[in-house]
């Protein structure tokens, strides 16, 4: 039996960065300052803060809640809330909202608030799929279900009054969304993936940061399982098989486990991407508005009110 590096009780992780061994005590202690560490290198948080965190009732989100609602603790003029996005997944999201409903009863002082895409487009993301499949569209379950996510994160953070979206993104996540990118030769998208994105410009976009940028996807899950938040129904999205990321994920797994640090390695592959388009300008991301909701855009139109047009679920006069 391995044992701990610090106590000589039975270890419950080891790190193959480093080399140590933790017990659960020592592992929480080590995720702790991994995670406080990532937030003052990148500047996540002021001294005042109304701190809304994106949640799904997953492990990830759920460990990010919790965190978050501990360390405030100590800040009492932080201020945590909680947003979970419905996007109506028949099998799966029911059983999440459960979950993130049985964690958030414990919590009488965090707000929270739970929207929809039936009560926001009209239609649920398993109807919108139907709809997309009837009219011929070439778009796939992830990237109506990614755009209309992003843009109900930002717009209801905003009405929740947030100075900050804090998303559960964890280094898995990020290196995989890194590696799609480069094979698409994406990098005004690469440039999103910062670990705050404070660089784009528009009055109504709420800075997003992930504070387990730096964290293994293994790490949040066995934080999660010894706080006891780790969810009762583990589901995962019907959908998520249709997208490259589901492969890529699979792929890096395996590479992991036969040249540990691979993940490190790009990580830090990103983070020189991401100086380099630093100092060439392009980090820097300005916004437009959009012609038809208001909210902010990359183009004239944004892409959840081209897709709804598309879907017949907005109609726009002709001029």
């Amino acid at each position: 039996m391995v044992k701990c590096s610090y106590c000589g009780k039975p270890a419950v992780y080891i790190s193959r960065a480093n080399g140590k061994a933790y017990c659960a005590k020592h592992f929480i202690e080590y995720f702790d300052r991994k995670v406080r560490r990532t937030i003052r290198r990148y500047g996540m948080f002021s001294k005042k803060e109304h701190i809304v965190v994106a949640v799904s009732g997953g492990k990830d989100s759920l460990s990010l809640l919790h965190y978050l609602i501990k360390l405030a603790r100590k800040v009492p003029t932080w201020r945590i809330s909680a947003l979970l996005i419905d996007e109506g997944i028949r099998g799966y999201r029911e059983y999440t909202i459960k979950d993130f409903m049985n964690f958030i009863s414990e919590y009488k002082d965090v707000d929270y608030r739970i929207i929809s895409f039936k009560e926001e487009f009209g239609a649920t993301l398993d109807e919108i799929i139907r709809i997309g499949k009837k009219r011929g569209l070439p778009y796939l379950p992830c990237s109506y279900c990614g755009v209309f996510r992003r843009y109900l994160l930002n717009k209801v953070a905003r009405e929740m009054g947030a100075t900050v979206l804090a998303t559960a993104h964890n280094l898995d996540d990020i290196i995989q969304t890194y590696l799609m990118n480069i094979i698409k030769n994406s990098w005004d998208k690469i440039a999103r993936l910062s670990p705050t994105t404070g660089s784009a410009r528009h009055p109504k976009f709420v800075r997003k940061v992930k504070p387990f940028f730096e964290v293994l996807e293994k790490e949040t899950t066995l934080y999660a399982i010894l706080n006891n938040i780790y969810p009762k129904h583990f589901v995962e999205c019907p959908y998520a098989p249709t997208n490259i990321r589901w492969a890529i994920r699979k792929y890096l797994n395996e590479l992991e486990e036969r040249m540990p640090g691979t993940k490190y390695g790009l990580l830090q592959s990103l983070l020189t991407s991401l100086d380099l388009l630093k100092k060439s300008g392009r980090e820097v991301i300005e916004l437009n508005t959009c012609k038809i909701c208001g909210e902010p855009s990359s183009h004239d139109v944004c892409r959840a009110c081209m897709f709804r047009i598309e879907l017949g679920l907005l109609r726009v006069a002709n001029n």
